[in-house]
């Protein structure tokens, strides 16, 4: 038996678009937060009413407009900036400052997967959209609002023809749009290529290879030449990437780089009002990792179960990923200090 709920084509306005060393789409760790936060929401409001959980998710693209602007052709995009009112009133006579900030409008779909299926009547399900959705339109995703949803749909499957019912529901409730999927073992297999040649340079050189755009000259020689110079005509080619796909890098979670630290020996740590909540015991400092994912056709998909994102804890590794990985493979990822260890 399985259960999900779609929310379908969420307008946001100014979310996130810096992740990491990454730009252009939020980090999928901010839409695992946003699918968190509506399941504690739910547990508190309608405890005993509505059991369940949301422990997985699934991201749809549907439109992304990132605010950026050529300067001139050929020259890198750079973000729309805006002046900020600041909160010190000494600052409110002069020009407000300007908070250097990446932001996106946005339109995507989420396939949350429940923990336990909902046995609910026809009113029951009903009530359960509306109440869904009225969460959503006053939470945030990625950082932004949410201006309006398409629509709330709770779907369940209990055989396998149920499935293939349930899967094309969904797929026409997400389409057009493109799936994210994890593709770390792009990644693995690539630094195991280069790391032939360089040992210590092979996950930077290899992560790159997936987000640089890379061009190649060749010399268009004169008859009479056999070696090029300054003057030479070149005739310039893409350099494909790795693998075939529309291959993008993403910032797949944090690792820690401190040990962890009670929740006394670290001022303004933001807690629970309730101070007999015991809930935080321990916090660490971390840092971001980065990996590899591929947008896939909506219509292109088989199995929802493989482009669940989920939470993957395992020793000082907090990652997001659509299957269990063992540590050594955890360990192919790239944090920041790996990518700046090699940058310079």
């Amino acid at each position: 038996m399985s259960q999900y709920l779609v929310l379908s084509h969420i307008d946001i306005q100014n979310a996130n678009s810096i992740a990491g060393f990454t730009w252009g789409f939020p980090a999928i760790t901010q839409f695992l937060g946003f699918t968190h936060a509506l399941s504690r929401k739910i547990s508190v409001n309608y405890e005993g009413t509505f059991n369940t959980e949301f422990n997985a998710c699934m991201l749809v693209a549907n439109k992304v407009s990132n605010k950026v602007y050529q300067p001139k052709p050929y020259a890198d995009f750079e973000f729309l900036q805006s002046k900020n009112p600041p909160v010190l009133a000494k600052h409110k006579a002069a020009s407000p400052p300007i908070i250097e900030e990446g932001k996106l409008n946005a339109t995507v779909s989420l396939v949350l997967e429940l923990s336990h299926s909902l046995l609910l009547t026809t009113d029951q399900v009903t009530e359960f959209e509306s109440k869904v959705k009225a969460m959503c339109c006053n939470m945030r995703i990625a950082g932004g609002s949410v201006l309006s949803i398409g629509k709330v749909k709770l779907f369940l499957a209990n055989t396998k023809q149920d499935e293939s019912k349930q899967l094309s529901h969904i797929k026409r409730l997400c389409m057009p749009g493109f799936v994210l999927k994890d593709r770390s073992g792009y990644l693995e297999k690539h630094t195991e290529v280069l790391a032939v040649e360089n040992n210590e340079s092979a996950p930077l050189a290899a992560w790159l290879d997936f987000s640089a755009l890379k061009v190649a000259a060749t010399p268009e020689l004169a008859k009479e030449k056999t070696l090029p110079n300054d003057q030479t005509d070149a005739k310039w080619q893409y350099l494909k990437k790795p693998f075939d796909g529309y291959l993008v890098p993403i910032m797949a979670g944090y690792k820690a780089i401190a040990q962890p630290l009670n929740k006394e020996e670290v001022l303004g740590l933001r807690v629970k009002p309730d101070p007999e909540d015991q809930d935080v015991k321990a916090v660490t400092f971390v840092e971001a990792v980065h990996s590899v994912a591929e947008w896939i056709s909506m219509h292109k998909v088989a199995q929802l179960s493989d482009y669940l994102w989920r939470y993957h804890h395992d020793g000082e590794w907090y990652l997001c990923q659509q299957e269990t990985k063992t540590s050594n493979d955890n360990n192919q990822a790239l944090t920041n200090t790996d990518l700046l260890n090699n940058l310079f």
